[in-house]
């Protein structure tokens, strides 16, 4: 299935997500995430600001802060697709862009570069148990990881995650993805996988 058909077939499989699933499911994301060593050993965590029925991050944001944690979230340039992150300390330091999506306000937010970063926790539409992913067609990601050496994971439901997802060159895999079900250790699995053809 290519990625345009496995993106659309994934976001009616989002919408279809109602409250009773929706909310439960990303408090249990949200547990499992608190509780890893990245997150732990990590100063500063790089997260987007979610919109349903994406794996809300609400939730997470505020326990961060509560954990004495520095939040950076991303704002697009849409001209070149890049992204710059931004250290926000609440809320109201947010402005409605395109899209009704929520970004960090410059003038009310601080720069950060690539190397600040501890964690980068990577959003998408459909996974890999690799971690490779297919995310909303912009290439935002995928470009700011080029200049991104930390470690990366990212959060998702677990029908969001299947067995393999067509891969380009540019494409660059997250280390981990954490579901309400489990967690996927895609770095061991890829080794694994590169093993088991170098094998054959």
């Amino acid at each position: 299935m290519s990625k345009s058909m496995l993106r659309n077939d994934m976001k009616m499989r989002l919408s279809s997500l109602n409250q009773d699933s929706y909310l439960p499911y990303s408090t249990k994301i949200e547990n499992r995430l608190l509780i890893e060593e990245s997150v732990k050993n990590s100063s500063v965590i790089g997260l987007t600001i979610s919109s349903f029925p994406e794996v809300n991050t609400e939730g997470v944001i505020k326990r961060l802060w509560e954990l004495g944690k520095t939040v950076v979230v991303p704002k697009c340039t849409p001209i070149d697709r890049s992204m710059t992150f931004y250290k926000i300390d609440s809320y109201d330091q947010l402005e409605t862009v395109y899209l009704q999506l929520m970004e960090p306000n410059p003038r009310l937010t601080v720069a950060v570069t690539p190397a600040d970063i501890d964690l980068l926790i990577v959003p998408g539409i459909v996974y890999s148990k690799t971690g490779y992913r297919i995310g909303y067609g912009g290439g935002y990601y995928d470009r700011f990881m080029t200049n991104y050496a930390g470690q990366t994971l990212s959060i998702a439901f677990d029908f969001q995650v299947v067995d393999k997802v067509i891969t380009e060159v540019f494409d660059i895999p997250v280390d981990k993805i954490i579901t309400n079900k489990e967690i996927i250790l895609c770095k061991q699995n890829r080794e694994k996988e590169e093993k088991d053809e170098f094998s054959i």
